[in-house]
């Protein structure tokens, strides 16, 4: 069977960034200009699953849009507890609901 242009990763590219087709977008562009080698299978971006932690850690810190669809990651591979999780996310939401506010 062959495969399409689109899903050419090798395979050693298996994690798969996560969230809306716009989140990943922007990760996916984030990454590469920290110099993360991101393929495209089909329409996912993914990174070689030994970039991972170094790619998390970089979308955590910078709150790269999506960021909130790793918490799992995050925690088990010690960038934050679950408590920062928590906090950071409750921050993101008010500050969305602030600018919600402001804009409408």
């Amino acid at each position: 069977m062959l495969a399409s242009a689109g899903s050419a990763a090798p395979s050693e590219y298996s994690f798969f960034l996560g969230g809306d087709l716009c989140q990943m977008g922007n990760q996916k562009n984030f990454l590469q200009a920290k110099d993360f080698d991101v393929q495209q299978r089909d329409v996912y971006p993914v990174l070689k699953e030994a970039d991972k932690e170094k790619a998390l850690r970089a979308i955590w810190e910078s709150r790269c849009d999506g960021w909130w669809h790793y918490e799992e990651q995050y925690i088990k591979l010690g960038i934050c507890t679950a408590e920062e999780f928590k906090e950071t996310l409750d921050i993101q939401c008010a500050q969305s609901r602030e600018e919600r506010e402001r804009t409408s």
